[in-house]
């Protein structure tokens, strides 16, 4: 087995103390060397390890001020002068010249991790280090050896990310700096008995991040429970959560518990809770202030174990300022704590691996595989056996990494380059469905293999396919405004014909809006205000948000 190479580490300093300690603390690492130095003093010396992708450094630790010549300050590297207003550009250049180097970093490395030190506490920093995603920052770098012990701690911890898993269940994590992040509070928080809000767009996966890591994490031995507030009648909502007794209302005709009940010990997730009614939001406060739901008809309250996570599509401070979401009951679900799911459009370097792990789950499918496997028999190729490596292919690979590939599913370099500047407003969703549709047009509508000259099975991805598919994402909305197609009935009756007209109708302007609900009521009726009556029919028609996507 081929030894891992040690971790390279850039230290970015005008002053060796930190890379001293580093050396000291961590042995197992390299310091990248800069003219006999283990440490870069300014941009002009560091720029040379971000000029090809083989040289960046795995982490870079970055001094906060640095005491060094204009003609080495960035923005500009210009002399400055001395009059007073010079001065006061050179100390202020200097006291964020950390923050600049980060700029330059992010735009040639994105998802590099970078940990930003300082020994000046009288700087402001934090909200622009935030911004630009430093993976971690501290203000004691220079009060001796415990705090180059915290910063060996530090690295070693970001080391350890680098090398976690890009795939939780079914939840893919990626390695951009904002998923790191993610990970890293998911993993401190998940313990905790606190109630949490997960925020972020439509088909970032919020359900897969509590059921697929949260719940597990967190300990807990009691069972994950899901519970979507949008497809559940408003009227039925306060009894499917905390339950009823017999005779409670019309069709009560037994003591029936709630999804509180059933979470008891695990982990209760609440979707879509901006559709929560203000009495059943004051309800909900009610159980996770005082830990007690009472069942609808009931008149004694019974305590419940269940810790609560909640998700919105929608930003609830503004459901509060309209006045449809109660103040105290954001409050209580700790927004300051929220785990928000970056859009996919925040995290475009996690696409190359996102479509790997998406082309490997489908590659993996009995049915997909037996259909690759004879397409490869009739191209003259050898049996495929269940350890073949099957490969998505985007322009990027190097070729001695495909060698041991058996067969390369090809997209065009400007293909990908067109999927990687998409805006995916569906998100992971949306990327998913358009690259399972052209993997799967390759494997059941294409024009079969050709051998290449390694003997490699080779499938063409469509590229025309692939741009009538993001066109549609982002026309589906306005074409289906203007007309919904309905394909030749096969009812028999009036009444099947009816019902056959309002599924096709339905599924048609769901995959229109691209799974918003809002948008599909705009579609269908001209106003987003029919949400709810929407989504409850499409799920009495038998459709499946799930299903669907």
């Amino acid at each position: 087995m081929k030894a891992r190479r040690p971790a390279r580490i850039l230290v970015l300093d005008d002053q060796p103390k930190t890379a001293d300690l580093l050396a000291r603390l961590l042995p197992d690492v390299v310091l990248l060397d800069v003219d006999g130095r283990r440490h870069a003093t300014s941009w002009r010396e560091a720029e040379a390890f971000f000029a090809a992708k083989a040289r960046v450094p795995d982490v870079v630790v970055l001094d906060l001020r640095f005491e060094i010549p204009d003609e080495d300050l960035l923005p500009d590297k210009r002399p400055l002068g001395d009059s007073a207003d010079a001065k006061r550009e050179r100390r202020d250049r200097r006291d964020r010249q950390g923050l600049f180097l980060l700029e330059r970093m992010r735009r040639l490395a994105p998802d590099l991790p970078v940990l930003l030190t300082t020994a000046h506490e009288d700087i402001p920093f934090e909200d622009e280090a935030r911004r630009l995603n430093a993976d971690a920052f501290t203000y004691t770098a220079d009060e001796g050896a415990a705090t180059g012990e915290g910063l060996a701690r530090l690295v070693r911890r970001v080391l350890r990310e680098r090398e976690a898993p890009l795939t939780t269940g079914r939840f893919f994590w990626g390695r951009s700096a904002a998923m790191r992040d993610l990970r890293r509070r998911v993993a401190a928080l998940a313990p905790t008995a606190l109630p949490l809000l997960v925020s972020g767009p439509t088909g970032t996966g919020k359900n897969f991040l509590v059921k697929e890591v949260l719940h597990p994490l967190s300990g807990r031995k009691g069972p994950f429970v899901g519970f979507d507030c949008a497809t559940v009648p408003e009227s039925l909502l306060q009894a499917a959560l905390f339950g009823s007794v017999r005779g409670a209302y019309t069709g009560a005709v037994s003591d029936r518990a709630g999804v509180f009940e059933a979470a008891g010990g695990g982990t209760l997730f609440i979707d879509e809770i901006e559709n929560l009614s203000l009495d059943a939001q004051k309800s909900l406060l009610t159980a996770l202030n005082d830990g007690v739901v009472r069942r609808l008809g009931a008149s004694q309250e019974v305590p419940h174990t269940a810790r609560v996570v909640t998700a919105a599509n929608v930003d609830l401070r503004e459901k509060v300022a309209q006045g449809s979401f109660r103040a105290d009951l954001l409050m209580r679900l700790n927004p300051a704590i929220a785990l928000r799911m970056p859009s996919l459009s925040e995290r475009t370097e996690d696409l190359p691996e996102l479509s790997s792990d998406i082309a490997g789950r489908f590659f993996r499918d009995a049915a997909h595989r037996a259909r690759i496997a004879s397409h490869v028999r009739a191209a003259g190729g050898a049996e495929l056996l269940a350890e073949d490596e099957l490969r998505l292919v985007t322009g990027d690979e190097e070729p001695q990494a495909l060698k041991d590939a058996r067969g390369l599913f090809v997209l065009p370099r400007k293909g990908w380059l067109a999927m990687t500047r998409h805006a995916w407003p569906g998100n992971i969703r949306q990327f998913e469905m358009v690259l399972v549709d052209l993997l799967s047009a390759a494997v059941y509508a294409g024009d079969g293999a050709q051998l290449d000259k390694e003997g490699r099975a080779v499938f063409a991805l469509e590229p025309r396919l692939l741009f009538d598919l993001l066109a549609g994402a982002d026309a589906g909305k306005a074409r289906a405004e203007e007309r919904l197609s309905l394909p030749k009935p096969t009812a028999s009756t009036v009444e099947d014909l009816r019902r056959e007209i309002e599924v096709s109708l339905y599924r048609q302007a769901f995959h229109a809006a691209e799974g918003d609900f809002s948008r599909m009521s705009e579609i269908l009726l001209g106003t987003a205000k029919e949400e709810r009556a929407v989504r409850l029919r499409f799920n009495k028609l038998g459709l499946s948000a799930r299903e669907e996507r």
